[in-house]
């Protein structure tokens, strides 16, 4: 999740990064490959009803099995994809306008594996203090 206001400055470093690391699919050293047919085809048809917007990534591979890493903004929380874990080379972003609003994000699926916060680490961030207190993980 990323609020609003810093939404394109990540998404296209986030792009950037991750270009450098696959080289748009043409140089899987670094990704790896999806272990196997029945793994490559349960990931595609997660990007057949995200109803996002790919950022990055081949957004027809459930049509071509051409699998690189894909970002999708916003995507669904009804999809498939937001329904399981993913364990493959998709990553959905999530835009928020208040922090009030990514906590409602979280608490709507089931209890997620993880929730990390990147901001200041003081008693003083409201913000922290907030996803401490109104969330849960693991």
């Amino acid at each position: 999740m990323v609020e609003h206001t810093i939404a394109n400055d990540f998404m296209k470093h986030l792009k950037e990064k991750t270009d450098a690391l696959c080289s748009q699919g043409k140089d899987t050293n670094f990704t790896g490959h999806v272990v196997n047919n029945f793994h490559c085809e349960r990931l595609c048809k997660l990007l057949e009803d995200h109803q996002g917007t790919v950022i990055y990534g081949n957004e027809k591979a459930h049509e071509d099995k051409n699998l690189i890493p894909t970002i999708i903004l916003n995507p669904s929380m009804d999809s498939e994809l937001m329904k399981g874990e993913v364990f493959g080379p998709i990553l959905p972003v999530f835009t928020y306008k208040d922090i009030d609003e990514a906590i409602e994000i979280i608490k709507q699926g089931d209890k997620p594996l993880s929730v990390y916060y990147f901001g200041a680490n003081t008693s003083r961030n409201k913000n922290l203090q907030k996803v401490r207190q109104q969330t849960s993980s693991g």
